[in-house]
């Protein structure tokens, strides 16, 4: 029953999800920007969560922003914490690009990146590591990505989201007993 359904509205936008971990990568994205569509379809597709997502915003800003928000609230409403692998990591190339990413599900909001400082011409790169910011931290997760190499930014930023989901699908696959010296997540 690892499910969740969410709806977030905000005088700036207006988001539905829905998710199962236990899916096959069936996805539905309804969200107005091409891009930031073609990313969650693959987040769905490499993670193999099932996602639905109905968004609407003002700015782009704000729709990103508010979708890495409820998307990370979705995915903390679906795990049970401390039936889980806890962590998770991927690297993934795409042509130039080689992108590490690593997860913790320990309930500490955190995300680093050494990608700060890249320009692409045909989407705002730095929105799409906002919006990996905004999912680290309402889920809340520990949440690194690293370029290894790489110049191309749809490259980098699409080999990020295949590598942040195969993380994810990682650390959220049920475990036997809790990962956790504290007794709790």
């Amino acid at each position: 029953m690892r499910k969740a359904e969410l709806r977030r509205e905000t005088k700036e936008t207006r988001i539905e999800i829905y998710i199962n971990l236990d899916g096959r990568g069936e996805h539905d994205i309804g969200v107005e920007d091409p891009f930031l569509k073609h990313m969650l379809s693959t987040f769905s597709i490499f993670s193999g969560f099932d996602l639905k997502i109905k968004a609407a915003g003002d700015l782009q800003h704000h729709l990103l922003e508010d979708v890495g928000i409820a998307l990370g609230e979705s995915l903390n409403m679906a795990l049970e914490r401390e039936k889980v692998a806890r962590f998770g990591y991927s690297i993934v190339p795409m042509d130039d690009a080689l992108i590490l990413t690593a997860v913790d599900l320990a309930r500490r909001a955190y995300f680093e990146t050494n990608m700060d400082g890249i320009y692409a011409h045909e989407f705002d790169f730095k929105l799409y590591l906002h919006f990996m910011r905004s999912l680290s931290y309402s889920m809340p997760m520990t949440l690194h990505v690293y370029r290894i190499s790489g110049s191309d930014p749809h490259h980098l930023i699409e080999a990020a989201f295949k590598s942040l989901a195969l993380s994810l699908k990682n650390a959220t696959a049920p475990a036997d007993r809790l990962l956790s010296l504290k007794g709790s997540l």
